[in-house]
């Protein structure tokens, strides 16, 4: 299972880095070869770029960390760094279901903002299902309902293509990100008072529905047993009533970017019962 701190939005919230292979049709790199009883940990440290809100024009540097922890003998599971953290209590060669968690940072009042309503740091929790139809290729759902800030319910489908050569190992897929009527009025929408006040924008009220389209790639180098280096990069676009709000068309942007580096140390931790 994985555990982490962020989850970059864009294509909404920042994942871990951690992406290896797994089980069956998710198998990318066969775990070590060890005799060992415990756990194998990996601590990525991680610099990301993404949007500063969502519909901002403006990208900002996140540093963060992230954990991933599996049993020794337990290949690792393919992940991107754009998924929500949850852990899997159905796993099966080829279906994978459990709960998931993610959060958005706080919607202030810079980069053009002024005037308009402050978004809370928002808790996201919810499930996810991951199917690993063909060899290679893997199909992800997540349904989240947030439990403060924008108080809104979100689901994000996943779709990616990954294949390892040599040390390396690559993988692309499209996104598609939906949001009820709370999660858009809460990022999206501007109030006559509130336009009043900020003096560029107009007056919009914002409606729910899919609200981005895009993509991501990865690519991961493992340099030995316990170290290596992923670099990701993404974009979307909004759609719909979202992508027509004057928010991302007069101060900020349809066009939604979100790019990062990790490196990535694993080590074992021994069961002192067994």
């Amino acid at each position: 299972m994985r555990f982490g701190v962020v989850k970059i939005w864009g294509a909404a919230a920042v994942a871990a880095l951690s992406c290896a292979g797994g089980a069956g049709a998710a198998e990318l790199i066969p775990p070590p070869k060890t005799d060992a009883n415990g756990w194998i940990v990996t601590v990525s440290v991680i610099g990301a770029i993404s949007p500063s809100f969502p519909g901002s024009g403006q990208v900002r540097p996140y540093p963060f960390p992230a954990v991933a922890v599996r049993r020794v003998g337990e290949a690792e599971t393919f992940s991107t760094p754009d998924e929500g953290f949850g852990f899997p209590v159905l796993d099966l060669d080829y279906v994978r279901a459990g709960p998931v968690a993610n959060f958005v940072f706080q919607r202030g009042q810079r980069d053009g903002l002024f005037g308009l309503h402050r978004v809370a740091l928002t808790h996201e929790v919810g499930g996810f299902v991951e199917l690993h139809p063909f060899d290679h290729l893997r199909v992800r759902a997540e349904m989240r309902q947030g439990i403060d800030g924008h108080k809104g319910f979100v689901a994000a489908l996943y779709a990616d293509a990954y294949e390892s050569v040599g040390p390396f190992r690559f993988s692309v897929g499209p996104r598609l990100n939906f949001g009820d009527n709370s999660y858009a009025n809460a990022y999206f929408s501007v109030t006559p008072f509130e336009a009043l006040l900020n003096g560029r924008l107009t007056p919009y009220t914002a409606t729910g529905g899919f609200t981005a389209a895009g993509g991501m790639a990865t690519a991961r180098y493992t340099l030995n047993d316990k170290v290596s280096v992923s670099i990701y990069g993404g974009g979307q676009r909004l759609l719909g009533s979202v992508g027509s709000s004057p928010i991302p068309n007069l101060i900020g942007s349809r066009n939604q970017f979100n790019a990062g580096l990790a490196v990535n140390y694993s080590f074992i931790v021994h069961n002192p019962f067994q």
